[in-house]
């Protein structure tokens, strides 16, 4: 029976479930690397609420008011001022999970969001790929996608109430669309999803706008005028009748009389719009003024040597990982023979070098839409005054600047390799593994660090006794303490107290209590008087890394006055002063 016909069948053999599997695995490995990637990075985290700091909480907020039939409003200030920062798709979205959920319970729906953004992020990566196998062979777009999904930023965004996952997957669609209509002309159809795709860029980020403006003009670039004047059209109507709503909102009498007297001031960067806030040389020093054309002139170059760091650390890690990664190595192999103040730049610079490079390439294969995409994108970014937060900025972007890394790489490799002599190919293949290691180790040792992190007691969000612990990235023994101080509140404080700290929004979603940014004045007497014409009940001196308005303003202000305002309670660093209300007269 060894030889007989019915076991040497090929038809029956592929029959076979193990030779399907085989079969199925070898045609499609791409998509089962990127794809188990993708799982192997949410498994770990897919418990739990969907990260709410930041802007998260606003995006949240947002989604509630809308859901709950307020308008677009901020219901966690005083008077639920209208918002008019974020554009409105992503609390769309929330509110939608809200309705369809019938609670607006964080404990509930931000569950419901984590598990979604895992499989948005699952959705990025096949699209991330299928964007990277247009411009190289499989096995480098592989690479490309792995580098993209292994940098912290991709990790640590997504885990977030962020529009950065969204947007990023409605980039690469948008690059797709050109890429599958680049050699032919633009139906109605590719122009409409054009249209559309651009429109939920720009309705996610208003950064989005970079989509619109690369779409104008890459229709110039192919010397289509009336196509590049209808896009402009369409894309005028948009931004117009977003700003038709801003200068709404801006002219109301509500905003003209706020809820409380600096509710509206240019530094309170989530009640005020970006280009109000973008206007002061520094939005976390507002007492250096508004920005002149000489101050403005510095910013971009500033900005421009700032950029090219960015660009290394997008392809690989920030420079504050690369400090920690070269401090460990050197601690077990070098023993401090150099400084990684100035040490972390070389590979940084080396590698935004080849980013560069690929924009280049790109250009040589007529990509400009990717082009004329990252070109707008920079451009937008270098006029902020928030250099710090340039890798965030760019995050949405880092599979284009990664294909343009490798691009880049491999093309100097391929070059070496046919130019030289006959160990120039073994050569050149060692140099692409050298700088692709390089990349590769910094985003590795980042990533594992991010999860290792996330491992540790402190990474568990306090837990008041209302849900279910949860972990986060990137919250440590300050957040803990904060938290602490704000559950100390909810516990004591009267049910009408409002709440001044750094993170008001997340204050609110812990604890119900009404919060507000503390006033940015360094006067401490007028810092004292605006904080009573709010009223402000209790205000937190976080340790908290990412902004310190507590610290800077708010500490002088309480700490000099300690017949106002008392110290309540302490959490390591962490401080709560509460305000002593004036002895009634007998």
């Amino acid at each position: 029976m060894r030889n007989s016909p019915l076991n040497s069948s090929p038809s029956l053999a592929n029959h076979n479930p193990t030779t399907r599997l085989r079969q199925a695995i070898s045609r499609r490995w791409d998509l089962a690397v990127v794809l188990g990637l993708a799982i192997v990075l949410w498994l770990p985290r897919l418990s739990g609420p969907i990260d709410l700091r930041y802007d998260a909480g606003v995006y949240y907020l947002l989604g509630t008011s809308l859901a709950a039939g307020h308008g677009y409003r901020i219901p966690s200030e005083p008077g639920s001022p209208q918002a008019l920062q974020y554009p409105p798709l992503l609390p769309a979205i929330v509110a939608v999970y809200q309705t369809a959920l019938g609670t607006s319970d964080p404990a509930i729906v931000a569950q419901w969001l984590r598990r979604s953004y895992a499989v948005l992020f699952a959705v990025y990566a096949l699209a991330a790929l299928a964007l990277a196998k247009h411009f190289l062979p499989h096995a480098l777009a592989v690479v490309t996608v792995v580098l993209c999904l292994l940098h912290h930023q991709s990790i640590f965004l997504s885990d977030l109430l962020f529009a950065e996952l969204p947007f990023a997957l409605v980039a690469i669609a948008f690059a797709l669309l050109a890429c599958n209509f680049r050699s032919s002309s633009h139906s109605w159809l590719s122009e409409s999803a054009s249209f559309i795709l651009a429109t939920t860029g720009f309705l996610l980020r208003t950064a989005g706008l970079a989509l619109l403006v690369a779409w104008i003009l890459e229709a110039l670039t192919r010397w289509k005028w009336r196509t590049a004047f209808a896009r402009a059209a369409f894309a005028v109507i948009l931004v117009v009748a977003w700003q038709a709503y801003v200068s709404h909102v801006r002219r109301s009498d509500h905003y003209a009389h706020p809820a409380y007297k600096y509710q509206r001031a240019s530094y309170q960067y989530y009640n005020v719009s970006y280009g109000e806030n973008v206007f002061l040389v520094d939005p976390f020093k507002p007492e250096l003024g508004h920005i002149t054309p000489a101050a403005l002139v510095s910013r971009l170059s500033t900005n421009s040597a700032q950029l090219l760091e960015t660009l290394g650390e997008v392809v690989s890690a920030s420079s504050a990982q690369w400090k920690v990664l070269v401090n460990r190595s050197q601690r077990k192999l070098f023993h401090h023979l150099i400084s990684p103040s100035w040490f972390i730049f070389v590979p940084i610079f080396f590698l935004s070098a080849f980013v560069i490079s690929g924009v280049f390439i790109l250009g040589n294969r007529k990509a400009w839409l990717i082009i004329l995409l990252l070109v707008v994108s920079v451009g937008l970014v270098l006029t902020t005054p928030w250099p710090a937060q340039f890798l965030r900025y760019f995050s949405p972007l880092i599979i284009f600047f990664d294909l343009c890394f490798i691009l880049a790489l491999s093309s100097l490799s391929s070059l070496l390799a046919r130019r030289g002599p006959g160990r120039a190919r073994t050569v050149a293949r060692a140099a692409f593994v050298a700088v692709l290691s390089v990349a590769f180790g910094a985003e590795a040792f980042t990533a594992v660090r991010l999860y290792y992190l996330r491992g540790k007691p402190e990474a568990i969000v306090f837990d008041p006794g209302k849900g279910r612990p949860y972990r986060l990235f990137a919250h440590d023994e300050t957040w803990r303490a904060w938290e602490k101080a704000a559950d100390w509140i909810n516990t004591n404080a009267p049910r009408d107290a409002v709440v001044a700290t750094a993170a008001p929004h997340f204050c609110y979603l812990l604890t119900g209590f009404r919060a507000v940014l503390p006033p940015m004045e360094p006067d401490a007497l007028k810092a004292r008087q605006l904080l009573a014409a709010v009223p402000v009940s209790y205000v937190i001196i976080d340790e908290l890394e990412f902004v310190d308005v507590a610290r800077r303003y708010a500490r002088p202000a309480v700490e000099s006055d300690p017949t106002e305002w008392r110290l309540a309670q302490s959490f390591g660093k962490t401080k709560t002063y509460e305000h002593i209300p004036p002895a009634r007269p007998q």
